[in-house]
């Protein structure tokens, strides 16, 4: 009887030891069974603290746990970027964030963190097709042209604000000085909101912004919109021409993009969840037609697709980095 037993009870506890190793080996089984933080390097306020809190309401529906979005401002998005670096790669600790992400390793020699090494893509959620330049009223330029001829005036010193340096914003304006043949002045601030609050108190005097903070404001009267930066004018502003149009011949540049890395060495089942939740949250025409309403065209789709779009991005930036003769610190 005691051999029974004893035989008995060493079967119940190798099942359970090989259940619990099965459990420990096959993460994305339970996942997610905690709160899952989205690490945004940019200050509250700005398109893409908006669109990351409205994935994380959708995601903490989905999913059944919480998904909170923490703002870690700062440095150009290196701060909040090396957090997530160095987190536990389990799915636990995501990284929101936008064309900096691929910026930073051309302006900068040195980062405490491989960007190409230390990040698993896990989805691509949109992109914009442009940005708009926008001045302050009180800036004597009602069109590009006027705001070049100040610009190249010897006694101007016109100031732009951006995200920080080396955000889309940043390279954007750099590349307008560059085929402008003007040479205003960069001030870096901790995110779009600031930097767009900067351009309304008259602080800067102008920015690129992303076109739906840009719209709201022009509608009020609280800024002047002088040209967009794509190819094709904007729907919501038909009277604002590309900046092209408005005699910068070439002058073309598409807008930043938003996505969600995960830490290296994040378990692959792991990363198919969460890409699939928020594929399904994107997937909805609510979701959707609240995201183009924002400026924001959808994309989704898989890891892979993220992949191959981040290195065109990289393509296009470093040829404007190079074309505006912007040298790495």
């Amino acid at each position: 009887m005691r051999v029974t037993i004893c035989a008995g009870l060493s079967l119940l506890i190798g099942s359970v030891t090989a259940v619990t190793a099965a459990a420990a080996a096959s993460p994305g089984g339970t996942f997610p069974e905690r709160t899952i933080k989205l690490l945004l390097p940019f200050a509250p306020g700005g398109n893409p603290d908006t669109v990351s809190r409205i994935l994380a309401q959708e995601l903490t529906k989905s999913l059944g746990q919480a998904v909170v979005v923490e703002n870690r401002a700062g440095a150009n998005a290196i701060i909040a970027t090396d957090l997530v670096a160095k987190a536990p790669a389990d799915g636990y600790t995501l990284l929101y964030t936008t064309g900096s992400h691929v910026i930073n390793p051309i302006l900068y020699r040195s980062l405490p963190y491989d960007t190409d090494k230390d990040f698993t893509p896990v989805v691509l959620v949109g992109s914009t097709r442009g940005q708009v330049l926008v001045v302050n009223p009180s800036l004597p330029a009602a069109n590009v042209q006027e705001l070049i001829q100040l610009a190249r005036s010897t006694t101007s010193n016109i100031t732009y604000g951006s995200a920080g340096i080396g955000n889309t914003m940043h390279l954007v304006a750099e590349y307008f000085n560059y085929k402008a043949g003007t040479h205003m002045v960069h001030v870096p601030y901790k995110g779009a909101a600031p930097a767009m609050n900067a351009v309304m108190s008259g602080e800067v005097k102008l920015a690129f912004l992303n076109p739906v903070s840009a719209i709201e404001q022009v509608k009020h009267g609280k800024l002047r919109a002088l040209g967009v930066t794509g190819s094709t004018r904007f729907p919501q502003m038909p009277d604002v021409p590309t900046i092209a149009e408005a005699g910068v011949p070439g002058f073309e540049v598409q807008g930043g993009w938003q996505g969600v890395f995960a830490p290296a060495g994040t378990p692959p089942e792991v990363v198919a969840k969460l890409n699939k939740a928020f594929n399904d949250v994107m997937a909805s025409p609510a979701i959707r037609q609240r995201f183009e309403s924002m400026g924001l065209d959808v994309a989704g789709g898989s890891p892979e697709d993220m992949s191959r779009y981040l290195a065109k991005e990289t393509e296009i930036y470093q040829d404007i980095a190079r074309a505006a003769k912007i040298e790495k610190q």
